[in-house]
């Protein structure tokens, strides 16, 4: 029964939203998260052992991490490739001869979510004869590719001190965007397997408690009883969290 406490948990931390709202197709009404996931905190709680807590407590912390990075990545590549396709349109207005502030402020229209907020600000500060350079490495810092928008803020700089063509600059920023893109993609692809395979071991230790209880070891009532057991229960549960963490930095890694 605490067993089946602690993955009810961990299971509703872990769900996400259902398929209608994350689609946008119905808005979700005020509901009780906060409520509902504080009663259920302390039923479990009251019912779960110390040092089961403990162990509960650390799985949950490293799937919530997990699960917040997949998301920041996720996050990430969309506004990569919707900053990539703004840049494109920026290069078409400028090579059909619009001014700069007028590129921006088209490409800041057809842009989806905060890069086109940003570039609406871009267009702005121009407008208002500020330092764009300066603004583009302002917005750096507040989005989730800073290295891109740093790369835009040389070329406008360059394109201002020294009289390049800001089309050709820009153009280099954007195909350099779509590489790193694609370049991203396929090493994510290549370590899906690696990815599968630390998963799979990481629940190895489950399939060995399970083969122990089919063979009448017992060994649930001895991680879950407290003492030695519990104990060799958050050690376990600790490596197996440091494993998964330790995985995805070299993943990480070899994407950057």
């Amino acid at each position: 029964m605490p067993l089946a406490a602690a993955l009810l948990a961990i299971a509703a931390l872990a769900a996400p939203p259902p398929p209608r709202w994350r689609l946008g197709l119905v808005t979700p009404r005020k509901r009780f998260p906060t409520v509902l996931s504080v009663a259920g905190a302390a039923v479990v709680a009251v019912m779960l052992p110390p040092t089961v807590l403990l162990a509960t407590a650390a799985l949950a912390a490293t799937l919530v991490t997990r699960r917040r990075r997949r998301h920041r990545d996720r996050v990430r590549d969309r506004a990569g490739q919707t900053l990539a396709a703004a840049l494109e349109t920026l290069v078409g207005e400028l090579r059909v001869g619009a001014h700069p502030v007028r590129a921006f402020a088209i490409a800041a229209g057809e842009a989806d979510g905060l890069i086109g907020v940003a570039l609406r600000a871009v267009a702005a500060r121009a407008v208002l004869g500020a330092d764009v350079g300066a603004g583009l490495r302002a917005l750096a810092a507040s989005t989730s590719v800073p290295a891109q928008w740093e790369r835009l803020a040389v070329c406008w700089q360059l394109a201002a001190d020294h009289g390049l063509a800001m089309a050709a600059l820009i153009r280099a920023a954007q195909r350099d965007i779509v590489e790193r893109q694609r370049f991203a993609a396929r090493v994510q692809a290549s370590l899906a397997g690696a990815r599968a395979t630390a998963t799979i071991l990481a629940g190895l230790p489950l399939l060995g408690v399970l083969l122990g209880e089919l063979i009448g070891a017992r060994p649930v009532a001895f991680l879950l009883g407290g003492g030695a057991g519990g104990w060799l229960l958050i050690v376990g549960t600790v490596l197996v969290c440091a494993g998964l963490v330790w995985s995805d930095r070299i993943t990480d890694g070899l994407l950057t």
